[in-house]
Formats: structure tokens, C-alpha cells, sequence
């Protein structure tokens, strides 16, 4: 690289500190700060986390990160500052690996890799991952990986630098990926698809070779990685208690596909979120034609890569063809063609993990856009006739990418808008850690219930910042349990079943059921976030308590009492608190019964094989709506709703009345499909016993224009105390700009209403009062990480030693050498059935962590391995072209004389 080259990418990354705002951290959404201090990254290295009732962790795999915060706190810079210069590391690292990659590949084109790490830093893509930490590292190294890979592929000589490289490389920024593992399978397939060109288009070397070169660059890959590939094997595949939660589908995200819109496609505008209420420049680029023109250069730009003959046409055309397939995959669910896109989805293993398309595929997509874009304008710039002319056209290009992207230069981080009000700059009060401090400075082993618990993982706050939950568990070194977990990609459904109970006690103000839940989870202390932002929460329909409510809750229980009060903060103290572990006498247990029950309170269907249940749903649906003729009739044992004549308006189709309670659970169930229908949603309506409406709430999209039968399913708890009746809405064709008629069908709605209450049969059994009778006594224990305990117990008789955590089956414990399982107790808990007596020693420990270990050292010894042959080879070669200098300064000498 020249001077000049290294200069202007260096600049070009220094970008970020035009964002910087002292005494602040960037945080919103998914991101907030990773650390706040060395002790949680200490517990980062074990593979079970003790939050939420506890649950495999995948911290462990992306612990690199975490050392990369600790190094700031070393060297006293404060977390907003950090940030920024991790940015300009992103910018940096990705500029000068789309660079290599373009010389690796065009060595004989002299300003398209220049042009090419230019276009990667400032495309409109990198505006929309900026916070994502995940795509921030793939999209920095990827260009870097897909270089070596193709060094190693077709060189037939001294490749072994290459795979070091390239296995070092990977294991860095893949660890870092693995925080979404979409991101390690986006690098796998962009490196499959180069593979797949050598192999059948370009062969270079002999296939017993590039076997060869592919075995040796395996193995060594996979030695380097094993520290964080276990982990997440662990966490996705050999965790047996937890499972994908539900969401983790395409069908669920399917709403996210409806704005791959073709602008955005090829725009390169790969975030989901880009509407006015989520993105504050929206505006400016809807409006501006001369923006949306400038949008699409680079994808003029790389078609036009396909008009020049040479050796790498085969190769563009290749590129393109690639480029067009990550377009087609990255529309997922948006027509045409959706149904092709859905029999992938159902037919390839793990596609799920691309549930957001658009995102995902346009981050494989830029690399080989950028190697299109930076040929292209090389080959235009040299058939120029003039020098003056190639260097202005190269300007020129260069100015549409920095304007098309301007909020890159001004700020592209401040997302606060009128809708979501909420700076991405946030200053964390200091009364969080303060209260961080106190609690976590209590000794002993106890969990903190954080109220009010969420409906969602994301709240909003009073000091400014509108995001995830999880920065409590960062910020508090205790046990926490708190809504974050129900929103991981793995869940516990026991865990999930027992947090919503818990949820419902506060909310219904049911003191036992609550009582037995924080004692059998081993809570102690309870914050109570004050600083909730409830009225916005109130705005936009979010299903939380009110923290003045959930204060009136907390200071009427019998046994909880407020203790400390830090700024917007209280912490109140339950006294009857349970230890964390504890002897339970077998045959008690058996008598015991504690579980959640359901208990059906009301069934309603209407599968339409009747002219009655028509008649039905006709007395509510109106016949005429804003002007606009609605017929409702049967048709082949389905509801079939007609609009004529729609102008202006929202049209329903309008069920007939529920009885309802407060605190019931109603499941809705339907079928519906469409055609030419228009914005087709479901609303659920609340009324009191004099028919005055309550509440009125927004439920579900189902979809627009023609579709096939959807089932739609639909969880709802009334939110008005004095609600006696619901009624279901389907809402449709307000300005319809379908043909008409618009049309929809409707088939077996099902309504099931039900109560969940916990039974505590034998609830007094387990924590009895005495010790006489106890079959064992618990002499001492340690909880000496998140995955080992060691208790001392004098037994008398067989005994259960229970565990307040949800264990799952990699949990074992150890005594005098035999290994014994865990088994299942109440409510998702484990214990240990201990049949031998007298002074035990008991270890009890997750398994897997001795894999990570293990997996550590092989990593480590790969580590030692490749860096001694690097400084080797690196040392051989300077003694080489030292001693190829001194021979040509002795020949030069001797020719002058």
C-alpha cells in the first residue's frame, strides 16, 4: 500500500470521534454498554449464568470481547470514549480488508481496491449495524478471511502462513460473531461460494493438494476455535432443559420481510427498523430524489463491471450472479416469489437463524458488491482519455458515496425521534451504582427480584435511555431475575411458566402465590425501578405494572420490607428469605404438590356450518361502514366478508360479544385468507358491564393484499379491572388501493378462556421450622463459581439436597466418587437424591465447564504453535532479502570499480 492509501483509510475511520459526546455511552435497543466492571467478566468464563433461575450461557464464546472492555478500564477510559474507538477499529480493520481482498483478487488494477475499501466503509448498510456488535465484527474481517482463503486455495507453495493467518483471523472475529451465530454462517457460505468458483471455473492447482491445503486449514481453524465454538455447541445443541424459543421463526418475523421493499433492496438498506419512528434522517432520504438516485449508483456501478472483457469477466459474472441470489434471499417473505422463499425456510436445517433476512444477506452481499464496484470504476476511469479526467471521475465517485451516506459525517447514531423520543446518548445515573455497590457488597448466596417485571425486555426509562434490561445483570454482581432471559434465542419453559406466574402474583396482588415463588427461588432483596418512564409505556399499550401500584403492592406483604431508598430506587428486603440450598426428606416431598394448573373457564367456536352462527357475527358486523357496502355471507363452510365502494375508513368484521374477568387468560384461534385485501390487523376491543368501552388494543397484522390461510393465534389478558365483555376485530381497507372487491374468509375461531394458579399442597413440608427431624444437616457449603458447588453434610438417613436454580441435566454431583443425577423437584428446580449416610463431601458441578477448559488449553497450545512458526518464517525471510540486499550492494560496488 502507498502512503497516501493508508493515510486516507486511517482518516476515514477517525470518523467516529465527530460523534463522540463526552460523559455518555451509546446505548439502545439490543446494545448497552457489554461492561461495567472486571467481576462480570469474570463470571464470563463459565458456561452456566446464575441469572434467572440459572441457564446455559454463551458468554464463554465471546469472552475476547469482554477483555477488550477490561483494557479500557486499565487504562482509565471511560465507556463512551471506548466506544467510539472501538468504531474507529471497525472502520479501520474494514477498510484495509476490503482492500487486500480487491489486491488479492485484481492485483492488476491499480485504484480498485482503494476505490473498493472506500465504497465499504461509506455504503448505506454500515449506517444500520452500527450498534450491532455481532455485524460489525463479521462485516470488518470478512473481506480479510475471504483474501487468505483464496490465497490458500489456489497457491501450491508456502501456504502454511496464509492458514495461520487465516485461522487467527477467525478465531478473533468469530468469537466476537458467534453473538449472533447468523453472522459465523454468513462467513461460512461467503467462503463456500468462493470455494465453489475455484473449484468448478478456475482450478489452479491439483486436486490432491487443495484437499491438502483445505484438511490442513481445518484442522488448524478448528483447534484455534474450540474455546468458543464449544460453548456455543453447548448453548444451541447439548443443553437438553432448554429449547429454540418459539419466536425463532420465519412466520414470526414475517412482518420484518414486509419492508424489503425493492428500494430498500437495492438501496443496500439491510435494517428491518427503518421507518420514521425508528431512524431520525428517515425523512431526508424519502423526500430527497436526488438521495434515492445516488442509492443505487453502486449496483449501476457494479453492473457495469460486466461490459469489459479480460481474464476476471468470468469472475464478475459470477460475482453478479451471487449478488443477485443474496438479493432474492434477502427479500424473504416480501413477493414475488415468497412461497420459494418459504419452502427454504422449511426445508434447509437452521435457516431459521436468518429470520431477518434483509439484514443478514445484505451483509454478504457488500463485499462482493464492493469488488464489482471498485473494477468497474478502475476500467471506466482508464479508458478516460485525459489523466485530469480518470482522477475527477474517481473523485466524483468517491463524493456520491460519502453524500449518499451524509449522516455518516454528521452523526449517524442519534436515532431520537417524535415517535420513540429517546437519545442514543445516554448518562447512566449514578444512584444505579450506587445501588449496584450495596447489593452486590451483601454476603451470602441470594437471588434479586427486579420489579416491576417487564412484559418485554426492552423499557423505557425517565433518565433517557429506551432498551434492553440486560444491563442490570452487567451491572449488579448478584443473581438476578428479571424478564431479559424469556427473550433469549434459548429458553427454559419451565423457567418461562414459573417468571409469568410470578408476574401475574404481582400484578393480581396475590400474596401467597407470591410468597411461595420468591421463597422457593431463593430471593432476598427486590428492586423496585422507580424511574420507569410508565406513561410512555401507558401510550403504547405495554402490559407492566405501575410502579406506584407495584409499590402498593410490595409495601402491603406481610414479610417484605423496605430497607434502602437510592435516588429513583428502593430496595426492599423479604425477611422470611430461603436458602440457596437445602435438605429435603424424600418421603415429604412425595406429598407435596406444588404446580401451576390450569382451569378452563369458558370454550366459544364458530366453524361457520351454520346460517345461526352467520346470523351472529352479522349483528355485530355493520352492513354499511364510512359509505362503503361490507357483505358478510357463508361460502363453503367459511365466513366471507365482501367491500365494495371503500373510500376512506377502516372496515370490521366484528365478532360477537365475550364474557370476560380481569385476570383470565383468552387464547384466540382463527383462520383467515385474503384477497386483494388491504392492511388486513386484529384488534381486540374491552367493555364494562354497561357496554362502554374500556380498552381498545391492537393485537396482530396478519397480512396485505392476496394470501393464503393463515393461522392466527392470539394471547390476551383483559387490562381493565371492571372489563365484563371482549369482542375480536378484524380491521381492513382504510383507503384501500386494492381492486375491489376486497375479500376476506374466516374459518373456526376459537375463544378459550382460562385461569393459571399455582397450588402449594404441601408447600409447609419443604421449609419446615425444626431440624430435629431433618434426614441431614448442611454443615457448611461454597458456591465456589457459577458452575461448582461443595457442601459438608452429616447425614443420618437418604436425603435430598435441593438447589434453587432450574439445573438442567449436565448438572452432576459427587460423592465419595459416585457420580449421582439430578432430578426434577417442583416448578422446573432440581435436587439430588443422596441414599448414603454419615460425613459426606459432596461436589456438585456442570460438566461441560471442564470441556471449556479443555477446549481452552488445545486453543492456547494452537496459539503458542502458530505464532512460533510465523515468528520463524518471518525471521527466515528477513535473513533472506537481507542477504539478497548485500549481494546486489557487493555486485553494484563492483561494477562501479
Amino acid at each position: 500500500m502507498r502512503k497516501i492509501e493508508i493515510f486516507l483509510f486511517i482518516l476515514i475511520g477517525m470518523l467516529p470521534f465527530l460523534w463522540y459526546k463526552p460523559e455518555t455511552v451509546i446505548a439502545k435497543g439490543d446494545h448497552f454498554p457489554y461492561i461495567f466492571c472486571i467481576k462480570s467478566i469474570s463470571d464470563d468464563f463459565y458456561l452456566w449464568s446464575t441469572n434467572s433461575l440459572g441457564n446455559p450461557s454463551a458468554y464463554p464464546s465471546y469472552s475476547l470481547y469482554g477483555l477488550l472492555w477490561v483494557s479500557s478500564q486499565f487504562l482509565l477510559i471511560n465507556i463512551g470514549l471506548w466506544q467510539i474507538i472501538m468504531y474507529i477499529f471497525y472502520f479501520v480493520s474494514a477498510a484495509f480488508s476490503m482492500f487486500y481482498l480487491t489486491k488479492t483478487i485484481y492485483s492488476e488494477e491499480s485504484c480498485a481496491a482503494i476505490i473498493a475499501g472506500i465504497f465499504y466503509i461509506f455504503n448505506f448498510f454500515i449506517l444500520t449495524i452500527l450498534l450491532n456488535i455481532g455485524m460489525m465484527w463479521t462485516y470488518a474481517f470478512l473481506p480479510l478471511l475471504m483474501a487468505f482463503f483464496i490465497k490458500i486455495i489456489t497457491k501450491t507453495q508456502k501456504t502454511y502462513t496464509d492458514v495461520f493467518c487465516f485461522a487467527l483471523t477467525f478465531a478473533i472475529a468469530g468469537s466476537i460473531s458467534s453473538m449472533n451465530l447468523a453472522d459465523v454462517a454468513l462467513t461460512l457460505i461467503s467462503l463456500a461460494s468462493v470455494l465453489f468458483y475455484y473449484i468448478i471455473f478456475e482450478r489452479k492447482i491439483a486436486t490432491r493438494l487443495l484437499i491438502k491445503n483445505l484438511a490442513v486449514l481445518l484442522v488448524v481453524t478448528v483447534l484455534l476455535s474450540m474455546w468458543w465454538i464449544v460453548p456455543i455447541l453447548n448453548y444451541y445443541l447439548l443443553s437438553p432443559s432448554t429449547q429454540l424459543q418459539q419466536e425463532i421463526n420465519v412466520l414470526s418475523w414475517s412482518w420484518t420481510h414486509a419492508r424489503a421493499s425493492f428500494l430498500n433492496l437495492f438501496s443496500l438498506n439491510g435494517g428491518w427498523g427503518w421507518r420514521p419512528e425508528y431512524v431520525s434522517y428517515y425523512n431526508l432520504y424519502t423526500d430527497n430524489a436526488v438521495l434515492t438516485f445516488l442509492l443505487f449508483m453502486p449496483f449501476l456501478l457494479a453492473a457495469g463491471a460486466l461490459l469489459f472483457n479480460g481474464k476476471k469477466r468470468k469472475f464478475n459474472a459470477y460475482l453478479m450472479l451471487i449478488i443477485l441470489l443474496l438479493v432474492f434471499l434477502a427479500k424473504g417473505l416480501h413477493e414475488p416469489l415468497s412461497h420459494v422463499n418459504l419452502f427454504l425456510y422449511n426445508h434447509i436445517p437452521y435457516m431459521a437463524m436468518f429470520r431477518e433476512p434483509i439484514s443478514k444477506f445484505t451483509l454478504l452481499m457488500i463485499p462482493f458488491l464492493a469488488l464489482l464496484i471498485g473494477y468497474s470504476t478502475d476500467k471506466i476511469a482508464k479508458t478516460l482519455k485525459h489523466n485530469i479526467g480518470s482522477k475527477l471521475f474517481i473523485v466524483i465517485i468517491i463524493s456520491i458515496f460519502t453524500i449518499s451516506t451524509f449522516p455518516m459525517i454528521t452523526n449517524p447514531i442519534e436515532t431520537k425521534t417524535e415517535q420513540i423520543p429517546y437519545s442514543t446518548y445516554v448518562k447512566i445515573p449514578q444512584y444505579w451504582f450506587e445501588t449496584s455497590e450495596w447489593l452486590s457488597n451483601k454476603t451470602g448466596d441470594f437471588k434479586i427480584l427486579v420489579a416491576p417485571l417487564d412484559d418485554y425486555y426492552q423499557v423505557p426509562y425517565s433518565w433517557g435511555y429506551y432498551g434492553s434490561d440486560s444491563f442490570i445483570e452487567r451491572l449488579i454482581r448478584k443473581p438476578v431475575i428479571s424478564p431479559c432471559y424469556a427473550y433469549s434465542y434459548k429458553v427454559n419453559p419451565n423457567v418461562i411458566m414459573l417468571m409469568n406466574q410470578l408476574r401475574d402474583a404481582m400484578k393480581y396482588n396475590r400474596t401467597e402465590e407470591f410468597e411461595t415463588i420468591i421463597s422457593l427461588l431463593n430471593v432476598k432483596y427486590i428492586l423496585q425501578r422507580n424511574d420507569l418512564d410508565y406513561e410512555y409505556m401507558a401510550l403504547t399499550n405495554r402490559d407492566i405494572v405501575n410502579p406506584e401500584k407495584m409499590r402498593n403492592f410490595l409495601s402491603t406483604q406481610p414479610n417484605v420490607t423496605l430497607v434502602k431508598t437510592i435516588g429513583e430506587l428502593a430496595i426492599y428486603e423479604y425477611i422470611k428469605a430461603k436458602p440457596y440450598v437445602y435438605i429435603l426428606e424424600p418421603k415429604l416431598l412425595q406429598k407435596c404438590n406444588i404446580e401451576i394448573i390450569n382451569k378452563t373457564i369458558l370454550t366459544l367456536q364458530w366453524d361457520f356450518g351454520s346460517t345461526n352462527q352467520l346470523d351472529e357475527w352479522k349483528n355485530t358486523t355493520l352492513e354499511k361502514q364510512f359509505g362503503a357496502i361490507c357483505k358478510l355471507y357463508l361460502d363453503n363452510a367459511t365466513l366471507k366478508f365482501e367491500l365494495w365502494n371503500s373510500t376512506f375508513g377502516w372496515k370490521t368484521i366484528t365478532s360477537p360479544l365475550t364474557t370476560a374477568q380481569y385476570e383470565v387468560n383468552y387464547n384466540f384461534k382463527l383462520g383467515i385468507k385474503g384477497e386483494n385485501a388491504h392492511e388486513v390487523q386484529v384488534k381486540i376491543f374491552e367493555y364494562d358491564k354497561k357496554m362502554e368501552l374500556t380498552h381498545a388494543e391492537y393485537v396482530y397484522y396478519i397480512a396485505d393484499g392476496t394470501f393464503n390461510w393463515k393461522k392466527v393465534q392470539i394471547d390476551y389478558t383483559p387490562k381493565i379491572e371492571n372489563t365484563t365483555f371482549l369482542q375480536l376485530m378484524i380491521w381492513n381497507g382504510h383507503e384501500t388501493n386494492k381492486p375491489l372487491p376486497n375479500i376476506i374468509w374466516i374459518d373456526n375461531v376459537k375463544i378459550h378462556g382460562y385461569t393459571i394458579r399455582l397450588n402449594t399442597t404441601g408447600l409447609n413440608l419443604i421449609f419446615q421450622n425444626t431440624t430435629q427431624n431433618q434426614p441431614a444437616t448442611i454443615l457448611d457449603y461454597t458456591k465456589r463459581n457459577p458452575t461448582k458447588i461443595t457442601a459438608t453434610i452429616n447425614a443420618t438417613q437418604p436425603f435430598i439436597l435441593a438447589i434453587s436454580e432450574a439445573l438442567d441435566q449436565s448438572w452432576k454431583a459427587y460423592v465419595n466418587g459416585k457420580q449421582i443425577e439430578n432430578t426434577p423437584l417442583y416448578l422446573g428446580l432440581k435436587g439430588f437424591h443422596i441414599n448414603q449416610t454419615g460425613l459426606l463431601e459432596i461436589v456438585i458441578e456442570y460438566e461441560p465447564q471442564r470441556w471449556f477448559f479443555y477446549s481452552s488449553l488445545i486453543s492456547v497450545a494452537t496459539l503458542i504453535a502458530c505464532l512460533t512458526y510465523l515468528t520463524y518464517n518471518w525471521t527466515k525471510n528477513k535473513a533472506f532479502w537481507k542477504r539478497i540486499e548485500t549481494t546486489l550492494k557487493q555486485n553494484l560496488t563492483r561494477v562501479r570499480m
